[in-house]
């Protein structure tokens, strides 16, 4: 496997295809890691809002929860029953 495929395979769901919930928190935490970044960098009077870093903290979190609830309660899917065993 290489590292583009398990990249991709990093935002895919249960059932294979490419989930928005991961790809969301993905962004949202690189938009943190970068305010983080550039507050460190840049004066007080040059720096975001707090309920704006605070909504993008919600949303990354949120996402973040939804994606793992999702995969640690997977549907089962039932297998068709034969003829045999409907009588």
């Amino acid at each position: 496997m290489t590292f583009k495929e398990w990249a991709i395979d990093i935002f895919k769901d249960e059932r294979g295809a490419i989930s928005v919930k991961p790809v969301i928190a993905f962004i949202g935490s690189l938009f943190l890691c970068g305010t983080m970044l550039a507050n460190s960098f840049t004066e007080d009077h040059f720096k975001p809002a707090a309920e704006l870093v605070n909504a993008v903290m919600v949303i990354t979190a949120i996402g973040m929860g939804a994606d793992t609830l999702d995969k640690f309660t997977s549907k089962k899917v039932e297998e068709p029953k034969k003829e045999e065993e409907l009588g």
